[in-house]
């Protein structure tokens, strides 16, 4: 059997409920899955024949750790999934420069550098914005996520320019006491798009073809909070979403010269806005999947994987 290691992390470190799902369809393809920490130092990684990167959420709050585990894998002649490649190009949201640049409708975003000198009210009244939202390059989910306007930008900016706090989540009033800050890396500043309070759209693809979707809705004034996943099939995307969401992967694979069937996961997160779906992020390293929103969803990713791990055979 092909010896599989689910990589997890501090937050989870063993099998999610999709993980364990996983794991049983995966064993029907003589695949053995079993959870392994990638900030484990006891693990012996060269025992496994392949790598999922799965719940190891927190990865970014240790970024260079991380990367290096990568290097181990390879030198262990570990097949990754996805790619290492794919994992370096994604773990920084620069992507995003790249996807836009390359002709896919990404939100607007201003890319501070972490050497630069950038004013706040000066980049929202430059790109017409009233309100925008500032994200750490790097970083998972909500973490370090908050909003700002042209009304507050300049009491904001002693905190835009303070490292990103690697523990808080936006909507907590303070850091903790103790909290972790992440390596200055810049910034990021997108266009808040008030239709994300109506719901934010994510379409999840194995192998490149589509699997399922389902829609968060969050509170206007919770950016930056965990929004919370309205019930399976209150979201059926339609034809020219999901072909616009396949046209991200395409992109993104082009910019990696490979081919959309190499991302043996993806998941693509967005907003409408007149009628457009517009790219908020493409998860390409360790999204929830809601493995339970369809039906048979579970044993198309086991698919996807076995096939992945034996090398496309």
């Amino acid at each position: 059997m092909t010896r599989l290691a689910i990589v997890t992390g501090v937050d989870a470190p063993d099998l999610t409920d999709d993980g364990q799902r996983l794991a049983a369809a995966l064993g029907t393809h003589g695949v053995d899955a079993a959870a392994a920490r990638w900030d484990d130092p006891s693990v012996d990684w060269g025992r496994f024949d392949a790598a999922l990167f799965r719940s190891c959420w927190e990865y970014y709050r240790d970024l260079e750790r991380f990367l290096r585990l990568l290097e181990r894998l390879e030198a262990a002649d570990v097949t990754v999934r996805n790619p290492p490649e794919v994992v370096r190009w994604n773990v920084h949201k620069s992507y995003l420069r790249d996807l836009a640049g390359a002709g896919v409708r990404v939100v607007p975003t201003e890319y501070v550098g972490p050497d630069e000198d950038a004013d706040l009210a000066t980049i929202l009244a430059e790109r017409g914005w009233d309100e925008a939202v500032v994200k750490p390059p790097v970083g998972t989910s909500s973490a370090g996520v908050w909003r700002t306007s042209r009304e507050t930008a300049t009491a904001d900016q002693s905190r835009f320019e303070r490292p990103f706090d690697a523990s808080r989540r936006v909507g907590d009033s303070a850091s903790k006491d103790g909290s972790e800050t992440l390596p200055n890396q810049g910034a990021l500043v997108q266009e808040f798009y008030p239709e994300v309070a109506g719901g934010e759209r994510s379409l999840v693809f194995f192998a490149g073809e589509f699997s399922h979707a389902w829609e968060s809705i969050r509170a206007d004034d919770a950016i930056g909070v965990e929004p919370t996943a309205t019930p399976a099939g209150a979201f059926t995307s339609d034809e020219e979403t999901r072909a616009t969401a396949a046209g991200a992967l395409d992109v993104a694979a082009e910019v990696l010269d490979t081919d959309a069937s190499a991302f043996t996961y993806a998941r693509v997160d967005g907003v409408h806005r007149d009628g457009a779906f517009h790219l908020l992020e493409l998860e390409l390293v360790e999204p929830y999947l809601d493995l339970g929103a369809r039906e048979g969803a579970v044993e198309t990713f086991a698919d996807a994987v076995a096939r992945a791990v034996a090398g496309g055979e």
